[in-house]
């Protein structure tokens, strides 16, 4: 080979297994187990480049991170021998080689995410650690909180939605959907932009809770975007519920993959019915939708 090979990944992890995707010293970390893995597959060092670092706690089902490697592992033997390395919480779904112009964090062009919360006044025990936890007898008032996010659909400067500790260069993001939904247990908040600052998604949760349950009024999310400040909107919704879906590309590198994508959901929630424009989140037998 005149110059390494560059292998795109399509990676699945519990988050409560991890300080975060990225290396950490002293802490278990996603990108630290991908290193150690190959380098027990093929006696390389390489560095893995992820599409952005997940917190710890939050979870993954479409992360995708590359790596360049002189090795010549075949591909279709990438996925099961890094597998065979992982520890149980996390999990290779797919892999492909790409030109190297691709990378993970510089091509995507967008991001979704999934939230799911249980509602109700008993903790949700079969579900621990993979769903945030809003404990009361009644039900969320979801038409306010759908009236509220349509306050915060668009291209805006998100400030008053980020956490301190960012590195973020501007806090201008286009967020391009938001849909909530009720599922059976509670609801699934899903979010799609061009790219989300730190603990955003979170603090958007955290947000529309507040007029979920009648503190606020659905106005009150626009006027806290308007602010800028960071104290006036809601508290930040706990790491369990939080899921990178999936990254999106003007071409998924991982597309005609299908048949080794189509894995049961590991998350047992379902909704009745999904929007017309956005994928389900799958539940019990039923595949997440195709990469495409």
């Amino acid at each position: 080979m005149s110059r390494p090979r560059r292998i795109a990944l399509l990676l699945a992890y519990h988050g409560g297994a991890f300080h975060g995707f990225q290396r950490q010293p002293g802490f278990p970390t996603v990108q630290e187990e991908l290193e150690r893995a190959w380098a027990a597959v093929t006696g390389e060092n390489v560095v893995v480049h992820g599409s952005g670092r997940t917190d710890a706690g939050v979870h993954a089902w479409g992360q995708v991170a590359h790596l360049n490697t002189w090795s010549r592992l075949p591909l279709e033997k990438v996925r099961p021998a890094l597998n065979a390395y992982l520890p149980e919480e996390a999990a290779v779904r797919a892999a492909a080689e790409v030109d190297p112009s691709f990378h993970a964090r510089a091509s995507a062009c967008g991001k979704r995410y999934l939230y799911r919360l249980a509602v109700g006044p008993v903790r949700p025990v079969l579900t621990a650690g993979l769903v945030g936890w809003e404990r009361r007898r009644r039900p969320l008032d979801l038409a306010a909180m759908r009236a509220a996010a349509g306050h915060l659909r668009g291209r805006h400067d998100f400030a008053a939605f980020a956490a301190a500790g960012g590195a973020a260069r501007t806090t201008v993001r286009e967020l391009r959907r938001i849909h909530i939904r009720p599922v059976r247990g509670g609801l699934q908040f899903l979010f799609e932009g061009d790219g989300f600052l730190y603990r955003m998604v979170r603090n958007l949760v955290g947000t529309l809770l507040e007029v979920g349950r009648g503190v606020r009024a659905p106005e009150w999310a626009g006027a806290v975007l308007a602010s800028r400040d960071r104290r006036r909107a809601g508290a930040t919704a706990p790491a369990a519920g939080l899921c990178l879906w999936r990254v999106l590309y003007p071409v998924s590198p991982f597309a005609g993959l299908s048949p080794v994508l189509e894995r049961p959901y590991p998350f047992p929630l379902a909704p009745p019915g999904p929007p017309a424009e956005f994928p389900s989140a799958p539940g019990p037998g039923r595949p997440p939708p195709p990469e495409r």
